[in-house]
C-alpha cells in the first residue's frame, strides 16, 4: 500500500491498542486492553510507545529493555504503560490495496460516516484472494466491524470479466443500509 493511503489509514480513530508491560519469571509480556497476553517479541506493529513521566515516547522493545531516542536504553521492570498501532486485518488490507484511489477514499469516508474505522474490523474474508483467476471471477467478500456501540457488515459483491463491477452493501446494527454500485460501463 502506498504511503499516502497508509497516512490516511493511520489518521483513523481507535488506531491504538493500550496495555501494560508484565514481567513473569524473567519473561517480558504485554497485557493489552483486550486482556490478551503477548510476548514482546511477537508484537508486530509499525509504532510502539511507552509512557515515561506522562509522555509517550517511540520505542523499540528488546526484552527486557526499551530503547528510546530521548533516554536511550531503559530496563523494563513491569508496570510500564505501552501503546502500539493496531494492524489492519490482512484480508481487509489486501482488499483496500486492490481498490482504485477513488474507491479507496470513498470507502474510507463511508466507513467513517457510519462511525467505524478500519481498526474496528473483527472479521475479514476477501474472496478475491482465493481466486485462481482474479481477473475472471465473481463472488462476495465479507467484512464485519464493531466499535463496541454498534456493528457494521460490509459485503463486497464483485464481478471481474470484460467489465469490472463492484457493489458495496453496508448494513449497521441500528438499521442503516447503504448500497453503492460501481462499474466500468452500465450495470446489468
Amino acid at each position: 500500500m502506498d504511503s499516502e493511503r497508509e497516512q490516511r489509514i493511520y489518521t483513523e480513530k481507535r488506531k491504538w491498542m493500550y496495555g501494560t508491560i508484565i514481567i513473569e519469571e524473567g519473561i517480558c509480556l504485554i497485557e493489552n486492553q483486550a486482556g490478551d497476553l503477548l510476548l514482546i517479541e511477537s508484537l508486530l506493529s509499525p509504532g510502539v510507545y511507552i509512557q515515561i513521566d506522562g509522555e509517550w515516547l517511540k520505542t523499540e522493545l528488546i526484552a527486557p529493555f526499551a530503547v528510546t531516542e530521548r533516554f536511550g536504553q531503559i530496563k523494563l521492570t513491569g508496570g510500564e504503560s505501552i501503546r502500539y498501532l493496531k494492524n489492519v486485518k490482512q484480508a481487509l488490507s489486501d482488499f483496500l490495496s486492490d481498490l482504485e484511489d477513488g474507491q479507496f477514499y470513498s470507502l474510507m469516508d463511508q466507513l467513517n460516516s457510519l462511525g467505524f474505522s478500519v481498526f474496528d474490523c473483527v472479521y475479514a474474508y476477501n474472496g478475491l484472494s482465493f481466486s485462481a483467476h482474479p481477473d475472471m471471477t465473481k463472488g462476495v467478500s465479507f467484512y464485519q466491524f464493531s466499535n463496541d456501540v454498534k456493528q457494521c457488515a460490509l459485503q463486497h459483491h464483485y464481478e471481474r470479466a470484460e467489465k469490472k463491477k463492484d457493489r458495496f452493501e453496508w448494513t449497521t446494527s441500528d438499521g442503516e443500509r447503504i448500497v453503492t454500485i460501481l462499474a466500468e460501463g452500465p450495470p446489468t
